[in-house]
């Protein structure tokens, strides 16, 4: 029997969002989550089967020994870093039995997560980043230019979003550097973004066959932070699906990914990162009619997509928001008031906490964040 199995390292709407896409196309996952403080992915109305364990590496285990089925190949999907290296690092052992986002080879993925190895390989195929150096921590590079951005290699080790830091001079520098468990960073060019803008995607066939879902910007910009808050559209830009194609080409992903840029004012866009799995904006492919997931899975077992099938015109004025995300982000600091928030809120037709018709895990997260509060 043919299993869709969603592997869940961290709790989050990523995976929530999986599991989502999957059930309101009527299949049932089942849902193998590492143990922890907040278990609501696999509390899913959708969930077939939930089982608890104590690593990723267990959860492996797992699965092969349940769903492993050389005449039937079963699906594992996962929406979180630390999973997807662990699923290349058992490249071989699972090739042969299950569809999960890989690149062809053990380790190929997480050689280009490392973000040096990453930007080298978007920038040879014309996509632009900001200059960049690799350092030692207390390192202060002799040709720095201020204002710079300090970020981890790699984004699997679990401090990765503690060494972001925006500094405008050598003190404020040294004063981060003083907070990092890292031996090495990256410190960048920092760019004053006005918006931030994303491509959502998938591959097959070793990364020669490439589909751009959907393209989101920010409603409104958190100059150092990740927006809660999206406008989602066909994307238009040809000549940037293009450079992504090329780089996916190379690499040979076959799964779904992500590419980030900032936009500065002058409308230039400059390379974040490339991120290997179902993001935050994946459940709001399937909003927009647009199922990635889906779509991805159908891909991989027929070898090509069906671009002139999958493709379908978004709604203008479609929005996407990480809604308890948001309301802190903008209610709790005084942005903007309670009243205006619910009307965006009720406005946004894909909501990535209470999604459109499974409430428990957006309750029992309420509840894990109150609890968190009262500590």
């Amino acid at each position: 029997m043919k299993e869709y199995i969603v592997l869940v390292t961290k709790e989050h709407y990523n995976p929530l969002g999986i599991v989502r896409t999957l059930g309101e196309a009527g299949i049932h996952p089942v849902v193998v989550a590492v143990k922890g403080d907040l278990q609501f992915v696999g509390q899913s109305k959708y969930v077939r089967e939930r089982y608890y364990v104590d690593s990723t590496e267990e959860g492996i285990d797992l699965i092969i020994d349940k769903f492993a089925n050389k005449n039937e190949k079963s699906f594992i999907l996962t929406g979180d870093d630390v999973t997807v290296a662990m699923l290349d690092k058992n490249y071989d052992r699972l090739k042969d039995y299950f569809y999960f986002y890989n690149a062809g080879e053990a380790g190929r993925i997480t050689h280009y997560m490392n973000k040096e190895v990453m930007m080298d390989l978007v920038t040879k195929h014309g996509i632009q980043i900001a200059k960049t150096w690799k350092v030692k921590v207390g390192e202060i590079p002799k040709d720095i230019i201020y204002p710079i951005m300090t970020k981890a290699i790699n984004s699997i080790g679990a401090e990765w979003k503690d060494i972001v830091y925006i500094c405008n001079n050598d003190d404020e520098l040294k004063e981060a550097f003083s907070h990092m468990k890292s031996k090495e960073i990256l410190v960048q060019q920092y760019i004053e973004k006005v918006d931030e803008i994303s491509f959502d995607a998938f591959s097959v066939n070793r990364g020669k066959d490439v589909f751009t879902v959907l393209e989101a910007n920010q409603v409104y910009n958190m100059p150092d932070k990740y927006s809660p808050y999206w406008m989602i559209k066909n994307s238009e830009n040809k000549g940037m699906q293009e450079k992504i194609a090329k780089v996916i080409e190379e690499i040979g992903l076959e799964g779904i990914f992500e590419f980030e840029f900032m936009k500065d004012k002058n409308g230039n866009l400059w390379f974040l990162e490339i991120n290997f799995r179902n993001t935050a904006l994946g459940y709001s492919t399937t909003v927009a009619g647009m199922p990635q997931v889906i779509y991805w899975c159908e891909s991989m077992e027929k070898g090509f997509i069906d671009k002139q099938k999958y493709y379908k015109k978004i709604p203008d004025g479609l929005t996407a928001m990480a809604e308890c995300f948001d309301y802190d982000a903008r209610v709790k600091v005084g942005k903007i008031s309670e009243t205006e928030w619910k009307k965006q809120y009720k406005g946004a037709e894909c909501k990535m906490y209470k999604g459109r018709n499974d409430n428990l895990p957006f309750y029992i997260f309420l509840m894990h964040k109150y609890r968190k509060m009262k500590r």
